[in-house]
């Protein structure tokens, strides 16, 4: 028991970061009513980042399958899902995973009613602006598509919960993802939806040195402790945002 316990005190301090980047800020009242129904309910999580083996802690857009069950490293999506699924057991959660690599928000649009038809989920983890700030698309432009992809989630009965690109140093040269993460921030406000700034809290680990991004050379087990980590913090946003909806926050 102290063995278990000491692990995950430890793993909660390697998991750390500052509490205004970690709450929900807005309520997911439609997860909620699911959850309080005790009925099936579905996360879809669509990762519409750049395909490159460049980014931080080798995530690559091909990683998991379709179904959303991880293949060979285990990345954010399974740990959410077991998480949920021991926090909430009536019912059953499952995480489904739908990987568009190198498309932009805008040119997801097309493609993400049909999503949602699909799977019908009761919250939409939406990750973008990878490619957009690969591509050095204009920002305007983007955070209207990321507005009109909270429309469509929002009338196809799922809450949305926006997820920042990555940081990482050893990309900086090539293209900038701090203009996108700065519009999904207003994005996610003007929407009222929570976001989860993936860029901030990946550049307070490597500043604090939790994690190393920079070296040549990672260890084997960087993809999955980073994975872990952010299953973890968004996990604790998504409770955050069911009890928000319970204390009439929304």
């Amino acid at each position: 028991m102290g063995g278990a316990h000491s692990a995950g005190a430890e793993a909660a301090k390697v998991c750390a970061a500052p509490s205004a980047l970690t709450k929900a800020g807005f309520a997911l009242p439609r997860l909620a009513r699911s959850l309080d129904k005790k009925e099936p309910t579905t996360i879809l999580v669509v990762n519409s980042s750049a395909s490159t083996k460049r980014l931080a802690a080798g995530e690559k857009a091909g990683d998991g399958k379709a179904d959303g069950k991880p293949a060979g490293p285990r990345n954010f999506p399974s740990y959410i899902e077991e998480t949920l699924r021991a926090r909430y057991p009536d019912g059953g959660i499952v995480v489904t995973t739908r990987h568009e690599p190198r498309a932009t928000a805008e040119s997801i649009l097309e493609q993400l009613p049909a999503m949602l038809d699909e799977t019908r989920p009761a919250l939409m983890i939406w990750q973008t602006g990878t490619y957009d700030a690969i591509l050095g698309a204009d920002t305007s432009a983007f955070s209207d598509a990321v507005d009109t992809g909270i429309g469509y989630a929002h009338r196809a009965g799922a809450d949305v919960l926006l997820v920042s690109p990555q940081y990482s140093p050893r990309t900086a040269f090539a293209f900038d993802a701090a203009a996108y993460n700065t519009s999904l921030r207003w994005a996610a406000r003007l929407g009222g939806v929570p976001f989860f700034d993936r860029y901030s809290v990946m550049r307070f680990w490597e500043d604090e040195g939790i994690f190393d991004f920079d070296t040549a050379r990672p260890s084997p087990s960087l993809f999955d402790d980073v994975h872990s980590c952010i299953g973890r913090l968004l996990v604790g946003m998504i409770v955050d945002g069911v009890e928000l909806r319970t204390l009439g926050s929304r």
